[in-house]
């Protein structure tokens, strides 16, 4: 097998095509360590360990990426354990200084879509509180010894992103995000207080929280992943499929939810990608009411990739970033004020609450 058959492979897997992934492990042999190095790149190789292990499929990539993956899926198990003991410790700060916080992507997920806390990677916690409570929040978790960033990096954070990280107490330290948005907020025109008042209750070990309406949520999946660049990290298609699986999601709100953020540009060219990784899971339908408009195409098509993961090639590129994130701004109009903003934006005090001494 060649790197791309082995990456064919891995969509067979992830899209749970037992006869395929048969049909593609009985000809050419598995190099086990190239499967495994592709399930680590993807963010998947505890999902795609358990699936295996499932349906009794491990021995066909070998005895010793059988056992890389089992290895590395011990080690998620306990980081996300210390994850979670330290967002319970969290959410208890939080709840007892008055905010209810929202519990973002696996967070919320690994509560109620996994089967167990090891199928799916925790890099940090993510929590969403409103504007107006963030001095309250960070304050309440600096209290219990949570430590934000140093200046100038905090004022940085502050200025330039949707998110102050900040980091655990203890010999063993863990990452939050403290979001007051979920992206860039001249960019995007997300309604928080309309996310806080959809969210749905969620609870964490005995704490009642917050989680966002799944609608809201896939639409923040599909827009994260522009984010991220299109990359090859699938643990968020896969946190996808296992929401819209549920009868009662409705794409169409979803469509209207991505028009209201104006995010349609970005948001069409994720659904272009997901739905090459994935036709299934995406209905052409929505695909069709987020159309990627020509010209944005034929400016991205020298970037295009041959690789059945990708959709670009070099998004690790900073200046591949930039160029993808210019083409896909939602009014070409924006482009000079967005690049000015971007270019002046850590030297100039905003409305956010924690902007100042």
């Amino acid at each position: 097998m060649d790197a791309s058959d082995h990456a064919r492979l891995l969509l067979a897997v992830l899209r749970r095509r037992w006869e395929l992934v048969d049909e593609l492990a009985g000809g050419t042999p598995i190099d086990g360590a190239t499967f495994v190095e592709l399930c680590v790149e993807s963010d998947v190789a505890t999902w795609v360990h358990a699936r295996l292990t499932e349906v009794d499929r491990l021995a066909l990539i070998g005895e010793e990426a059988a056992c890389r993956l089992a290895e590395i899926r011990d080690r998620v198990r306990r980081d996300n354990l210390l994850l979670i003991a330290r967002a319970e410790q969290a959410l208890g700060a939080l709840l007892e200084s008055g905010v209810t916080p929202v519990a973002l992507k696996g967070l919320d997920l690994l509560h109620r879509v996994y089967a167990g806390f090891d199928e799916r990677t925790l890099d940090d916690v993510d929590l969403l509180v409103p504007p107006r409570q963030l001095q309250t929040s960070i304050d309440a978790l600096v209290a219990q010894g949570w430590q934000p960033p140093p200046e100038p990096k905090r004022t940085h954070y502050i200025r330039t992103s949707h998110h102050l990280p900040i980091k655990s107490p203890g010999p063993v330290t863990v990452d939050f995000e403290i979001h007051w948005n979920l992206a860039q907020e001249m960019r995007y025109s997300i309604d928080q207080e309309g996310l806080v008042a959809r969210a749905v209750p969620l609870e964490i070990g005995g704490r009642s929280v917050l989680r966002m309406d799944d609608h809201d949520n896939v639409a923040h999946i599909l827009l994260h992943h522009f984010t991220h660049y299109f990359d090859r990290r699938t643990k968020w298609a896969l946190d996808l499929e296992a929401i819209a699986r549920d009868a009662r999601f409705d794409w169409s709100i979803v469509v209207g939810r991505v028009r209201e953020w104006g995010a349609t540009a970005a948001v069409g060219m994720s659904l272009l990608h997901l739905r090459k990784l994935f036709p299934e899971w995406i209905p052409r339908s929505v695909v069709e009411a987020l159309p990627v408009s020509g010209w944005r195409r034929l400016l991205c098509r020298p970037l295009l990739a041959t690789h059945p993961l990708d959709l670009f090639r070099n998004t690790r590129r900073r200046w591949v970033q930039l160029y993808l994130a210019a083409v896909l701004l939602e009014r070409p109009s924006m482009l000079p004020r967005w690049l000015t903003h971007r270019a002046t934006r850590s030297a100039r005090s905003g409305t956010n609450p924690l902007d100042g001494p």
